[in-house]
């Protein structure tokens, strides 16, 4: 069934907000603590600076800046929120602890249920679907809050070459406002796959129950994001990575009537250069119907989809009956993307 049927009620984004630290941290800082070259970091990932939050400034502190912003943009009072979803990567200001409900507090959104939702760096197309879809099932429901904030420059250990694919990783916040009913921005459909062949080469070892932290097992190099193989998750992704990104995208755009053809704009999450291009050209698109902020924002796990969007949308590029695709892949490893109609 052809999911834009105009007899069905709609769900679109009201407004994005979003928030970027004003910390940075630059491509020469990084290169020198890596231990690379600095043309690794400028030429081949593409990446200048990186925003960085402040020591006691963490994910729930980001995300509260950007849902303000949301709920100031579309002039609704907090009470009104039904939902919200906290969509994180999963690295919280405490490990057992509920984010989503010290935003929900925080905001004064007194009446939404408040949940987090996890799937890495494709949090926040699966949250904004799952959001939409539960404002659909229930008739009283209007409103949806749907937040993505991390700090991932903690992640990072800049002195294991194993891990130099994440040296991009940063520290920032978005979130969008569904509405039911809602004209612009419409959500039209979400499709999303898994391929869990390399789940166990990303991971941060302490802190689970493999690996609890225990006095006798400390050890910070623990604490980091570890890649196990590099050169196995390098070859097999290569394999499958943008085969996934494309299916999941024409999947997308087939179950709301739509073919790849018609993509106005792609918004991705931010990956290196050579990469991008190559999603680009296998879509027949070019820069110009994407944004990127990697060159100063490095990569913001699920934010950064929502964060192209918004700015996309404040530099007017973006015309009413424009096709858009959010596209994201995620640790684990999964691809997802979501359709939009402004």
């Amino acid at each position: 069934m052809i999911e834009n049927n105009k007899n069905q009620t709609t769900v679109g984004i009201a407004a994005i907000g979003y928030y970027i630290p004003s910390g940075v941290m630059t491509s020469e800082a990084i290169a020198k603590l890596a231990d690379i070259p600095l043309w690794v970091l400028k030429e081949k990932i593409g990446m200048e600076k990186k925003p960085i939050s402040a020591e006691d400034e963490h994910p729930s502190d980001m995300g509260i800046k950007a849902a303000m912003s949301a709920i100031k943009k579309a002039k609704i009072k907090p009470e009104q929120i039904d939902l919200i979803a906290y969509c994180g990567v999963g690295y919280y200001d405490y490990r057992f602890w509920s984010p989503a409900a010290k935003i929900q507090a925080a905001i004064g959104a007194d009446n939404a249920h408040s949940f987090e939702i996890r799937n890495f760096c494709n949090s926040g197309n699966l949250g904004i679907n799952i959001s939409r879809n539960m404002l659909l099932a229930d008739n009283s429901s209007n409103y949806a809050l749907v937040v993505c904030s991390d700090k991932l420059s903690q992640l990072v250990n800049y002195s294991d070459k194993n891990s130099n694919s994440i040296l991009f990783f940063a520290d920032g916040a978005a979130a969008a406002l569904l509405k039911k009913g809602e004209s612009s921005n419409k959500i039209l459909s979400y499709y999303g796959i898994t391929d869990g062949k390399l789940a166990d080469l990303v991971r941060v070892p302490l802190g689970g129950t493999k690996l609890p932290v225990k006095s006798e097992n400390i050890d910070l190099a623990l604490n980091y994001v570890k890649i196990e193989d590099p050169n196995q998750l390098e070859n097999t992704l290569s394999e499958i990575y943008l085969k996934n990104y494309k299916k999941v995208i024409t999947t997308a755009l087939q179950k709301s009537g739509f073919s790849l053809n018609q993509i106005d704009f792609l918004f991705t999450n931010q990956i290196k250069k050579s990469l991008l291009a190559k999603i680009l050209e296998a879509l027949s698109l070019t820069e110009k119907n994407t944004f990127i902020s990697l060159t100063n924002c490095g990569h913001l796990g699920a934010t950064d989809t929502l964060l192209g969007l918004a700015k996309t949308i404040e530099l007017q590029k973006i015309k009413p009956g424009n096709l858009v695709v959010l596209a994201s892949s995620a640790a684990g490893f999964s691809w997802g993307a979501t359709a939009i109609q402004y």
